[in-house]
Order: C-alpha cells, then sequence, then structure tokens
C-alpha cells in the first residue's frame, strides 16, 4: 500500500516539475543572462554582491523586455523566428540538464538517459519556441 502510494507520489511530482518547466521555459533567457552578468560582475570583482545582483536583475530584465518588444514589433517573420529561437536555446538547456538529473535519479545507463534527455530537450524547447511564436505583432 505504501510502496504503491509512494510511487504514485514520486510520478506526480516529477510530472508537477516537469509542467512547471514548460510553464517556466520562456524566461529560461532572461535568467540566464541574470546570473551571467551577476557571476561576472562579482568574479571579477567589478562590483560588491548586492550591486552585481541588481545589475544582473537590471540585465535579465532588459533582456525580457527588448526581447519581448522585438516580437511584439516585428512583423518579419525571420527575425521573429530567429528571436524566438535565441530565446529559447537556454530553455531548451534547461531541460536537458533537468531530464539529464532525473535520469540520474534512477537506474538508467548513460546512452538511454542522454538519448531520453535530448528528447526532452527538444520538447521543452520547441514548446518554449512555439510560445514565443504565439506572441502576435501589433
Amino acid at each position: 500500500m505504501l510502496l504503491g502510494l509512494g510511487i504514485a507520489l514520486g510520478v506526480a511530482g516529477i510530472g508537477f516539475l516537469c509542467c512547471l518547466l514548460f510553464l517556466c521555459a520562456v524566461y529560461a533567457a532572461p535568467l540566464f543572462v541574470a546570473a551571467m552578468v551577476c557571476s561576472t560582475f562579482y568574479d571579477h570583482s567589478m562590483m560588491s554582491g548586492s550591486h552585481a545582483i541588481l545589475a544582473g536583475i537590471a540585465a535579465g530584465i532588459m533582456v525580457l523586455v527588448f526581447g519581448q518588444a522585438i516580437l511584439v514589433s516585428s512583423h518579419d517573420p525571420a527575425i521573429r523566428g530567429a528571436v524566438s529561437l535565441l530565446l529559447a536555446l537556454p530553455a531548451a538547456l534547461a531541460g536537458f540538464g533537468m531530464t539529464l538529473g532525473f535520469s540520474g535519479l534512477g537506474d538508467m545507463g548513460t546512452i538511454p538517459a542522454y538519448l531520453f534527455a535530448t528528447f526532452w530537450a527538444l520538447c521543452v524547447g520547441g514548446a518554449a519556441w512555439s510560445r514565443l511564436c504565439a506572441i502576435q505583432p501589433a
């Protein structure tokens, strides 16, 4: 009884985390830029910790605002596709890392784990790309 409940709750938890990843995948690029700016400024002693965090947050917000502004204002499908692809690539990398981490929890071999992670990276990146392409120009 308890073993079945544990398995069911484990599957439900992983499903919830995957759903959350699909919903938040659009924001992977601004978060990635914010983390890189923050760590670069702090590691090179350009700013103190709190100032580096504020600079990272500002850079992430600028990437999000400029990306959405380009998607809303551009009518050219090539520009919209390129910007959507650039914003969806970090989401695919996040999906790959998350799936590879979940595969490491079980007894999966290396090759199947990488194949499974690659498949889900394509799924997460595709979901983020389709959500970004759904933004209609004004």
